[in-house]
């Protein structure tokens, strides 16, 4: 009985694992394609958002704001709850990385 209950353990956590394989796949190809339209932008000298500056320079948003915590980022100023990095600013970062 016991072989029987950890047979079905054992697929119960091959479909969690997959699943959550999936996911990871599918979150690393949005932020592939959000990296991709920041680096569109950046090109132009288009300010870019926290989520799009993030991918770009391959960090976590919480890292960035940190980052802006530390003075080595700013936001572009008078936007009120709107954050958009200059694209000087994030491809001096990206560089330095």
């Amino acid at each position: 009985m016991k072989d029987g209950l950890n047979a079905i353990r054992d697929l119960a956590k091959r479909v969690r694992m997959e699943k959550l394989e999936a996911q990871v796949a599918e979150l690393n190809r949005l932020r592939s394609d959000i990296a991709a339209e920041a680096h569109s932008k950046l090109e132009r000298g288009q300010p870019v958002s926290r989520a799009e500056a993030a991918a770009f320079v391959g960090v976590s948003t919480k890292k960035l704001q940190r980052m802006e915590a530390q003075g080595k980022l700013r936001r572009c100023p008078d936007l009120g709850g709107v954050v958009l990095y200059a694209a000087r600013d994030v491809l001096r970062l990206a560089s330095a990385r």
